[in-house]
């Protein structure tokens, strides 16, 4: 019993001495930017990064040079498509905290959500067996919020030795820890149905403590090397559109309807006006009743019914929508804006999302001469690049995140 006191002694010492180590990191740069990274493209990837360790992005200054950035870039090499990953950090969020996080992350809309938390936990040094089961538990929660559908992966832990590289006491502990969870998280996954992957050093940890882009980029191509093969094969099925009430709420939480001119989206909607060479360009938002644009070139109209709209059909479409000619399309043949003065002939337009998931309005462009169904397609290739950024000034209105 004495040996057994020591020993507990030891570990609670070592578990403050290991806090501290941690404590070292709120000094590093992290990323104070909108939490996502994209590659524009089609039939593009939603993936969800929740937790900690790589996930929170320590030693860069931006998701796009962080794991999120480097995931849709190693992603979109892999598979063709394009991809969206979107984050939800916490630093030192372990098994328990994860189980918070993704509940409130809204896990239908995502093709695969990556959870981390081994890194953390590592440090507080859990029995491995009762944490295994915390983790199954989770993975089992995971799955059945997604009615089976969809990839679930958990990230291993990283070597701590790459970045607190001393090879006794604290650091020595949790790494040994550390590679006891990696053990546990990988059978469990292998159980269970999820995917485990392993994130070792990069090539470079033993000349620096710090992280940078180089880091994430090596461990987002482990993770996509994982991925890809299951991405390839998923038939993507995008979420369907929300109600008109779902819709409304969302706009109201975003205060659209107080918003005026944004410079940010004005420069958007020209650009999309000027590089597909169109008449006009807009950034509108759906409400009940009515579409109103919060950014337009080339039209005095702001504001119109919702039955005269284009876009109405586009947010009904997760991968946006071409009209190459609008007089023998039955949606719009009859038109007033087909039929009248402005006589429009051609539409191209891609959904923005709010932070929810929930489609609530469109970057367009409208043209009167008709274009072909090709050059419809690479139109809205443009577009897709154009309506995420447009999407991240958006979100910055978003009560939560002010």
């Amino acid at each position: 019993m004495d040996a057994e006191r020591v020993t507990l002694g030891r570990r609670l010492l070592t578990r403050a001495q290991l806090l501290r180590v941690v404590g070292v990191r709120t000094g590093l740069a992290r990323p104070a930017d909108f939490p996502q990274g994209f590659v524009a493209g089609r039939r593009s990837a939603r993936v969800l990064l929740v937790g900690s360790g790589p996930v929170v992005g320590w030693g860069v200054a931006s998701y796009d040079l962080a794991l999120p950035g480097a995931l849709a870039r190693a992603l979109a090499a892999s598979t063709g498509r394009g991809s969206v990953v979107d984050v939800v950090a916490h630093p030192s969020a372990g098994v328990r905290r994860l189980r918070s996080l993704v509940a409130a992350a809204g896990l239908e809309r995502y093709d695969v959500v990556v959870l981390s938390a081994t890194l953390a936990d590592s440090l507080r040094l859990p029995n491995p067996e009762r944490w295994g089961r915390r983790v199954r538990s989770l993975l089992r929660e995971v799955q059945a919020a997604r009615g089976g559908e969809g990839t679930v992966v958990w990230l291993g832990a990283q070597p701590i030795r790459a970045f607190a590289p001393d090879d006794e006491g604290p650091t020595r502990i949790a790494q040994e820890h550390a590679g006891l969870l990696n053990d546990v998280a990988e059978r469990v996954c292998r159980e269970e149905g999820a995917l485990f992957v392993a994130l070792p050093a990069p090539p470079h940890a033993e000349s620096t403590r710090h992280r940078g882009p180089a880091d994430y980029l090596f461990w987002a191509r482990r993770i996509a090397d994982v991925l890809a093969p299951a991405l390839r094969e998923q038939n993507v099925e995008p979420p369907s559109p929300r109600s008109t009430q779902e819709r409304v709420e969302a706009i109201e939480r975003l205060r659209l309807g107080e918003r005026g001119r944004d410079a940010r989206l004005d420069g958007l909607v020209g650009t999309a006006q000027r590089t597909l060479g169109t008449e006009i360009a807009m950034f509108t938002v759906l409400g009940a009743e009515k579409e109103w644009a919060l950014a337009a070139v080339g039209t005095a109209t702001r504001e119109f019914p919702l039955e005269q709209s284009a876009c109405q059909y586009t947010i009904a479409s997760a991968d946006g929508m071409v009209v190459p000619d609008a007089e023998l399309d039955e949606r719009f043949a009859t038109s007033s804006v087909v039929t009248g003065p402005a006589h429009l002939r051609y539409y191209a337009g891609y959904p923005v999302e709010a932070p929810d998931g929930t489609r609530i309005g469109a970057l367009c462009v409208f043209g009167r001469a008709p274009r072909d169904v090709e050059t419809g397609e690479l139109d809205l290739d443009v577009l897709r690049e154009l309506a995420l950024l447009a999407q991240r000034e958006l979100w910055r209105w978003e009560p939560d995140r002010v």
